[in-house]
């Protein structure tokens, strides 16, 4: 609890809440643009599926999948699950983007929280090559769990949450990897995130469910980076089997 509301205090500072704003700006921009060049052919999409035209159906060879298709109940599942399942993986992607775009500012936040707090503890950042060839892991793992998790979206109950499994793993890992490798060397980074993994999962896990919280999970990505900076620190100063 000391180190939530330190963390709290820490980001309620003008320059950590002026940071703040970037995931949001960034993703905006991203998703404003992408929009903004692709969304007349998607509202096309959606018009052309809600009218029952699904131009790529001949209706003389399937003629029973095309009067499926232009009921009325089946048009608007289809339209309905089209919109949510959208405006979900927008907002995951969101999220990564946020996570991303705070991991840039996160040497300046490490620094910023060991100056006014951990003066006396020597930082040991790990070896670049080190950090990427994790992070091409990292990301070669949440491919193989998001390829892994789209055939079980057509089973009712599962889908809901099947998706949040391949990006909260990319989440948490991402936030720790980053934290971690401006703070310890390789070989105690692994030793600090398995001896607490409770502890880090039970931060990254919280941290995830409020970036689920549209516009305002954004805006606490940098949060989200103090606290875990806090805790690998208070971690990192406790004794450790080598």
């Amino acid at each position: 609890m000391n180190l939530l509301i330190k963390s709290i205090k820490d980001f309620l500072t003008f320059r950590i809440l002026l940071l703040s704003t970037l995931p949001f700006l960034i993703s905006f921009l991203i998703f404003g643009s992408l929009f903004l060049y692709g969304g007349s052919e998607f509202i096309d999409f959606l018009k052309a599926s809600n009218e029952g035209n699904f131009a790529n159906i001949d209706p003389q060879i399937h003629p029973i999948v095309n009067y499926i298709l232009t009921l009325a109940f089946v048009k608007w599942i289809f339209v309905t699950f089209f919109y949510l399942f959208g405006t979900f993986l927008i907002l995951l992607l969101s999220i990564i983007i946020g996570v991303v775009v705070v991991g840039f500012f996160t040497p300046y936040i490490v620094k910023i929280i060991h100056q006014k707090y951990y003066q006396n503890f020597q930082r040991d950042e790990i070896n670049f090559k080190k950090v990427l060839w994790i992070y091409i892991k990292i990301f070669f793992v949440f491919i193989f769990l998001s390829i892994v998790a789209i055939p079980l979206l057509i089973v009712p109950g599962v889908n809901l949450f099947i998706f949040n499994i391949p990006f909260y793993y990319l989440f948490h890992n991402l936030l720790v990897v980053d934290v971690g490798s401006n703070i310890e060397n390789i070989q105690r980074f692994k030793l600090i995130t398995q001896k607490y993994k409770k502890e880090f999962i039970s931060a990254t896990f919280l941290s995830y469910l409020l970036s689920l919280i549209p516009i305002i999970g954004l805006f606490l990505q940098p949060l989200f980076v103090i606290f875990l900076t806090h805790l690998f620190f208070e971690k990192s100063k406790e004794p450790l089997h080598l």
